[in-house]
């Protein structure tokens, strides 16, 4: 069958080598060279380059190999789904997580789903929230939970869930000059570095002459802190050290104890909210572990963010 020589192809191009891509495959390596012909003759074309190095996918190898690729991952997946729906004890999630939602929800929502199925197996990736669509299209990934960005509204095969927007806020140490105004605006909070996760390219928009926080990516894709960190702990050692400042959702600020040498700023810029969505490929059936983690999110999201107020800094001065 066509399937099983787009098979051998795609091992012999893990393996560089006959003799170890048969073993792989469990068949002998007569059979693999025919197998190969076989599709070099139904192509015709060369696709694999015998050299003394090992063998190599042709310019002709490339583009089968691409389509095999593709081809491999969607009867796989096609197997998982009609196994799941038959009841067989088979379940895999495959998440990407941007840098802030994995470090507040994110957590409880998978709890939550292995509570009442335990035999699901998940697995999480972390991902700046540019890099999510490729993995998304290519099926990489199942669902996504990240910043909405132009670039998702942009491709018209992923489906976006909006979440509700959240306050941010920004922060900084107990002492900070910044505590000393009751309301400091964002010029004034820009006169201080910060450290913090890579922000959407949108935050430019606010941050447009503050060159003290940061400066948007070479690439045009997101906005820089001045001190780049994924880690919401790391940073907050770094902020109650310095005078960085921070930025991060209300809710999570929230989180932090009241001893912790961390003030939340009273900083009046209502417009800074989160704009996170669940993203999946819009014509692509949801396997029910999908769809449980689906209902599961939008359930610890809301809970996360449900009767919890940070409070800005009781020293503040009156702005005159």
């Amino acid at each position: 069958m066509m399937i099983d020589l787009l098979e051998y192809a795609l091992a012999l191009e893990g393996e560089r080598n006959f003799a170890r891509a048969a073993r792989e495959l469990g068949i002998s390596q007569p059979t693999l060279t025919r197998g190969i012909q076989e599709l070099e003759r139904q192509f015709s074309a060369k696709l694999f380059d015998r050299t003394g190095r090992g063998v190599f996918p042709t310019p002709a190898g490339h583009i089968l190999l691409h389509r095999a690729r593709r081809i491999a991952l969607g009867l796989e997946e096609l197997k998982k789904e009609i196994r799941s729906f038959q009841g067989l004890q088979i379940a895999e999630l495959r998440l990407g997580v941007g840098p802030v939602v994995a470090q507040t929800w994110i957590p409880d929502a998978i709890a939550s789903l292995l509570k009442t199925h335990p035999q699901i197996e998940v697995h999480v990736k972390g991902y700046d929230f540019w890099e999510i669509a490729p993995d998304l299209i290519n099926q990489t990934l199942e669902l996504a939970i990240a910043e909405i960005i132009p670039d998702i509204c942009k491709h018209r095969e992923i489906s976006v869930i909006p979440l509700p927007d959240r306050p941010i806020r920004f922060f900084c140490r107990t002492g900070h000059p910044l505590t000393r105004i009751e309301n400091p605006t964002i010029a004034e909070v820009g006169q201080y570095p910060m450290a913090g996760p890579k922000l959407p390219l949108r935050a430019s928009e606010h941050f447009g002459g503050t060159r003290a926080l940061g400066k948007l990516s070479e690439n045009g894709m997101h906005f820089d802190p001045q001190v780049s960190c994924q880690s919401f702990d790391v940073c907050l050692r770094i902020i109650r050290a310095s005078d960085n400042i921070g930025i991060a959702p209300l809710s999570q600020l929230s989180r932090i104890p009241a001893d912790a040498g961390i003030a939340v700023l009273r900083c009046d810029a209502p417009s800074l909210k989160t704009n996170y969505g669940i993203m999946r490929l819009r014509e692509r059936t949801l396997t029910p572990s999908a769809a449980a983690f689906i209902e599961r999110s939008m359930f610890a999201e809301a809970e996360y963010n449900s009767d919890r107020r940070a409070t800005a800094p009781k020293n503040g001065k009156q702005r005159k």
